[in-house]
Parts: C-alpha cells; structure tokens; sequence
C-alpha cells in the first residue's frame, strides 16, 4: 500500500453524538471500502488499548497487532515510548464536563492549553495512521464531541463530522442491557445507564455537536440510525459524498449481507469483533422490551431533540413509523 505525502492533510470522518446509536455497525461497514481506515473509537485507544492492554477489532491485542505496531512505532517508537496512564490523566483535563466552557472560543483554547501535550500527541497518532496505512480516510466514531474539539484545533487534520442519532428510548433500552466486553479480560460488562444519566448525556451531547458543528459549512451531517438501516445504500453514499469520496455500497452486497473483514478498530461496542456476512437490520426491540414508565420517563426528559430529529412523542407513533421502516428497508429488515 503506498505511503501517503507527509505534508498531506489527514481526512478524518467523525462519527458523533452518544453511545448505543449503531455507529460500531456503521464504522464496520464504511472500513469495508478501499482506503478507508477504521479506527474505532480512538479517543479510548489510551485507556483501553494500551493501558488495559485491549484488543483491536482483528482479535489481536493492540500492541501485538502488526497494524497498530507500525502506526505507534511510526508515531512514537513503539507502543514502551508513549505513557498511556498519563494521556488518560491528561484527557480527563478536557472532557464532558468542560462543555459549556466551549461557548467562549477564549476559555475552549485554554482548555487545549491545559491539556497539553495531549493534543499534539494525538496529532501525531493521526498522522502516523494516514502515513503507514496509506488510507485516504480515517473513521473515528468516538463520539464524544468535546474530543471532536480537540481533533478540530488540529492544523494537520482535514475533519468532517458525522451526527449519528437515534430514538433516545431505544439508546435508554440499549444501555440497559448487558453486554460483556470481549476487548479486555474475561467476563467484564459493558457500562450500563439508568434514564436520567441516559437523558442528560443525550441532551447534552447531542446539543453540543450541533452547537459545535452544525455552523460549520460542509463539516456537518445528521444522519438518523433509523433512516440508516432503512436505506443503507443510500446513507452510505451520502456519508461518501460528504467527505469527498465514492462509497458504493451495493458493490458490497451478496444476497442483501454486507461481508464484514477484520478493521483495526481500537475501541468500542462488542460487534466490533464480528466476521462474516451481516444483515443490516432495524433493532426495534425496546418497543416491546422498555418498561412503561421508562419509556415515559426517555421522552420526557429528551422530547425537545426528539421532536427536532422527527421521532414520534407517542408510544403508537413509534410502533407504526418503526413497522412502516421495516417494510420499506433495503437491506436486510
């Protein structure tokens, strides 16, 4: 694969807004094209992937991984030459608590002042990862829009932000569930939220991508889970055209599956490590599977974004838009 010019500037597609929207799925999918790099979530690539030693999406710890054993020896001599503890000591300087600081362009830059040298280490990762893979594209679907701020101060990155949302009651059933952790030790669960944190994390975050992002000429999509799954082919070629690139994802498809190989993602949900044919499917099991009252409880703490990102206030809304995308999906269904 060939090494791209030094001087290039890194595109980078971020994937935004909160956890448990179908975003590892979508990753998964768009590092299926040529020259596309697949990063996971690499805001967590300190924390987890060195740190706890985690495993990359390929099934190799990270450090072990020959993809990633070239990236941080281009970056920083070998994965022994980086203190992982002390960038995550360095990150929580500047995280979600700091948002509404980011009002004030003054008191933002302080925040990546304060947080240094982590900003130009990350510069660094991004630079090494275009370089040694040659990809013309990297996906980062960290999410977390603070992080997307730091990313965006960097001269050297080419950034585009992709606002991945989805029914908050679906994401308040989602993190309700267990999920075992398959990328470090044996056994370990995967965080769980009850709905007032679910709520305020998905208020705020999703505000605050908007806020940050949506001012920004050509640098901002929505795109809605249910909408993706509904017409894959389509959201897929949108999310092409907005970094500047053609991804055809019909190209990919046998009988209606996507077949998925190994990325070197280095954090995220579980089905990261998944092989093989995939059908792309709307997961609509918290219609029948969220508690009254928590469903209540989803909607009446989020239902200003609700309405603004078109899902139905009414439980009988929801069931019937949900029935109608699955009869109308392109894929899968």
């Amino acid at each position: 694969m060939p090494t791209a010019a030094p001087d290039a500037r890194v595109k980078v597609l971020y994937i935004g807004g909160t956890g448990r929207t179908g975003s590892t799925l979508l990753e998964s999918i768009v590092g299926q094209f040529d020259g596309v790099f697949n990063g996971g979530e690499l805001a967590f690539l300190w924390r987890y992937g060195l740190a706890a030693r985690g495993r990359c999406s390929c099934g190799e710890p990270i450090v072990d991984c020959p993809t990633w054993q070239k990236i941080l020896d281009a970056a920083y001599g070998g994965a022994d030459q980086i203190d992982a503890a002390e960038m995550v000591r360095l990150r929580k300087r500047f995280h979600s608590v700091h948002l509404p600081l980011l009002v004030s362009p003054g008191l933002g830059h302080r925040m990546l002042d304060r947080c240094q040298p982590f900003p130009d280490r990350v510069e660094e990762l991004y630079r090494a990862i275009h370089e040694t893979t040659g990809t013309s594209v990297i996906v980062d679907g960290s999410k977390e829009p603070h992080y997307s701020y730091i990313l965006r101060s960097l001269p050297s990155l080419d950034l585009y932000f992709l606002h991945l949302v989805r029914d908050p009651r679906a994401i308040a059933y989602s993190w309700r569930k267990k999920h075992t952790e398959r990328g470090i030790g044996d056994g370990a669960l995967m965080e769980r939220r009850g709905c007032l944190k679910m709520a305020a994390y998905f208020d705020v975050s999703n505000s605050a991508a908007e806020l940050m992002w949506k001012p920004t000429a050509g640098r901002y999509l929505r795109l809605r889970y249910e909408d993706f799954v509904a017409d894959p082919v389509r959201a897929v070629r949108d999310i092409g055209e907005f970094v500047g690139e053609r991804f055809d994802l019909e190209q990919l498809l046998v009988n209606d599956e996507v077949s998925l190989m190994p990325t070197h993602g280095a954090w995220g949900n579980p089905n990261r490590f998944d092989r093989g044919p995939a059908r792309i499917r709307l997961d609509a099991a918290w219609v029948n599977g969220l508690p009254a009252w928590r469903r209540r409880a989803a909607t009446a703490m989020t239902w200003p974004l609700m309405l603004r990102y078109g899902y139905p206030l009414s439980y009988a809304g929801a069931r019937a838009e949900l029935a109608g995308r699955r009869s109308h999906a392109t894929v899968g269904g």
